[in-house]
């Protein structure tokens, strides 16, 4: 047996089931034009998507300052206190 038999049986298969389908020129002329229709508005998607300016989260920009505030006012109370427990 040899190794395109395979090939040949699938290919003789697919030959004999499947018929060569030839659209007509209105079905094609309506394909063309939802195909275009279609290009256009992913254009126009991708054109807003682009125009977008990135909006700030302000809730982690929120909690980020609150996160500063937070340490800054440790240090300083600890600097504070370290200095008032230790008077030399």
């Amino acid at each position: 047996m040899h190794e395109n038999d395979w090939e040949d049986a699938v290919i003789s298969n697919v030959q004999r089931v499947l018929t060569p389908v030839h659209p007509s020129p209105a079905f094609r002329e309506h394909l063309k034009s939802n195909l275009q229709l279609a290009s256009q508005q992913q254009m126009a998607k991708r054109a807003m998507r682009i125009q977008q300016t990135p909006q700030l989260n302000y809730w982690v920009l929120g909690a980020a300052a609150l996160g500063v505030t937070v340490a800054a006012g440790s240090m300083i109370a600890w600097a504070v206190r370290s200095r008032l427990a230790s008077p030399q």
